[in-house]
């Protein structure tokens, strides 16, 4: 674990960097508007499994070169809970091109102790915008390794988008799933109607360990974004998915999703 942690310092000194180098290719200090968003996610089972619970709180500082997300979450997984700290960043650097990075440590069973990630996107001139990316979980002893990218394409006032994700786990097969996403953007970039579907082994969200015991799922979801005051905004979202845990039993899974956004 002692190299997992100082890999995972090692790529939080790397977000830092880039942010810095970005500011200095871009040479702007115009500040937009940084965020506060405040999330709630239930998940309720068909079978005897007790509902889960995901909670979270970030603030996104936002500048002209990128974005910063400090993030605390929390889970609740058969009765047991837990935070996590982790942080994304969002590195510009040209208008066509930008680097996502992430990085995130916890105590216990329930979370990733650590978990990394980068992906570089870059948008062509027919508003295609392509993808290629990494995640690493490290749930001790097992390692999860996620290669993944996308291809996403604007029109008008939509937006579509595939991704699909090849997942390696330590002394198992090769999972993958295969997401595809639609939305309809409304008054601006904040005022959207998403729809979501998929299916695969991997558990899309990976947020904790016990969303792994699963061979195969579909999903299909829906969310809706939407001013409720001034520059606040309410999100409300909710997913279907089917879960074979194995050979002989399956489970229905429904979520619930509920999010407040402060724009500054």
């Amino acid at each position: 674990m002692i190299n997992k942690t100082y890999a995972l310092s090692i790529l939080t000194f790397i977000i830092l960097s880039l942010t810095s180098l970005a500011q200095e290719i871009n040479q702007q200090d115009v500040k937009t508007s940084d965020k506060i968003l405040i999330s709630f996610n239930n998940d309720f089972f068909s079978d005897e499994t007790k509902s889960w619970q995901f909670a979270s709180a970030e603030y996104q500082f936002r500048e002209s070169f990128g974005t910063f997300i400090p993030r605390l979450n929390y889970a609740n997984r058969f009765s047991n809970s837990e935070l996590q700290f982790e942080a994304d960043a969002y590195v510009l650097f040209s208008p066509k091109s930008y680097l996502y990075l992430n990085t995130g440590f916890a105590e216990g069973e329930v979370f990733p102790k650590g978990r990394a990630g980068l992906e570089l996107y870059y948008v062509l001139p027919i508003n295609v915008e392509l993808s290629l990316g990494y995640r690493y979980l490290y749930f001790s002893p097992s390692k999860v390794n996620i290669y993944t990218g996308s291809i996403g394409y604007y029109f008008g006032d939509y937006w579509i988008s595939f991704r699909p994700f090849f997942v390696n786990e330590s002394n198992e097969k090769t999972k993958s799933t295969f997401t595809f996403i639609g939305r309809r953007y409304f008054v601006d970039s904040e005022n959207y109607l998403t729809l979501r579907a998929g299916f695969g082994s991997y558990p899309v969200s990976g947020n904790t360990q016990a969303d792994f015991f699963r061979n195969d799922s579909k999903f299909i979801g829906v969310d809706y974004q939407f001013y409720i005051f001034d520059k606040t905004t309410l999100q409300l979202g909710f997913l279907y998915e089917n879960e074979e845990l194995n050979i002989d039993r399956s489970r229905s899974r429904y979520n619930i999703l509920i999010a407040f956004q402060k724009i500054l």
